[in-house]
């Protein structure tokens, strides 16, 4: 969607570059980690995992060790991380022109 609106963007494969521990904890920004956990993701169950009995450093861990943990798409947009963007929350940023890191 990004690309096809011609909005600049910079991506990251988490597959091919996942993002370290302390990359994942400079992200939510003074909020907690699990703005940023997928806990409908299929991994928690395939890991045997259960996010709400998770601390946020737990939390961390696991996102680094396996990068579907992290919420899809997540974004940097002007400087502030929005994981989960629903297709209509992305068509809003785009239209207003924001600077987009993903």
């Amino acid at each position: 969607m990004l690309s096809q609106a011609g909005v600049p963007f910079t991506e990251r494969d988490l597959a091919r570059e996942p993002l370290s521990e302390a990359e994942i904890r400079t992200l939510p920004r003074g909020r907690p980690a699990s703005t940023l956990y997928s806990r409908r993701g299929r991994q928690n169950k395939l890991l045997g995992l259960d996010p709400d009995r998770m601390t946020d450093d737990e939390m961390i861990a696991a996102m680094a060790h396996e990068p579907r943990l992290i919420r899809r798409p997540t974004l940097l947009v002007d400087d502030e991380l929005l994981p989960g963007l629903s297709r209509s929350q992305l068509a809003v940023i785009v239209r207003e022109g924001h600077k987009i890191t993903s």
